[in-house]
């Protein structure tokens, strides 16, 4: 599926696919807050603002471990939605560890990590797809396993989570990034 580049949609378009995000999120966030975990999802502002500035597909929300022991693992899922009046392809969420949030440039973001943690994507082998808004694949989830290497400091770490298109000859399509964090204990 290839990417269909349509520009912003109407405000009555952008208040209806914030409506069925903000939906989506407080399910998720019912059913991951029973399970124990952290959650993070978009508030109505950073919705709207998010829909603003992008018109493609982004991650809204995220649960995971508060903590683990060195050689544990943390489990943490990650959501993504497409607000768009068209489909998406070759999608890819990936998973890695080090103090990146505040880098401003995705380049920077993107090209360091703390090696002692694996970095993580899903999934193989062509990647994802979303449908576009109101149809029944418009959004997606993964589950992640992330091992802690042992032996490692026990302290905070930051877990970052991209979105991208994955471009099999060329330079993919950066899409979105969260962050979540984490305690080794």
């Amino acid at each position: 599926m290839e990417e269909k580049v349509t520009g912003k949609g109407s405000p009555g378009d952008t208040e209806h696919a914030a409506r069925i995000i903000r939906a989506a999120i407080e399910e998720e966030r019912q059913a991951r807050e029973k399970e124990g975990y952290t959650f993070t999802g978009l508030t109505s502002q950073e919705l709207a603002e998010k829909l603003k500035r992008a018109n493609s597909p982004m991650i809204v929300f995220q649960g995971w471990d508060n903590s683990a022991p060195p050689g544990g693992a943390i489990s943490y899922t990650v959501g993504v939605f497409n607000p768009d009046p068209v489909g998406w392809g070759q999608l890819s969420v990936a998973v890695s560890v080090g103090n990146r949030n505040p880098i401003v440039s995705n380049d920077g973001f993107l090209s360091d990590s703390d090696r002692r943690f694996p970095t993580l994507a899903q999934p193989a082998t062509l990647g994802f797809a979303l449908g576009p808004l109101g149809s029944a694949n418009a959004s997606a989830s993964f589950s992640f396993v992330l091992n802690l290497p042992d032996p490692v400091e026990k302290t905070g770490y930051f877990g970052n989570t991209v979105l991208e298109q994955v471009r099999f000859h060329d330079v993919g399509l950066y899409l979105d990034r969260a962050v979540f964090f984490f305690s080794i204990v």
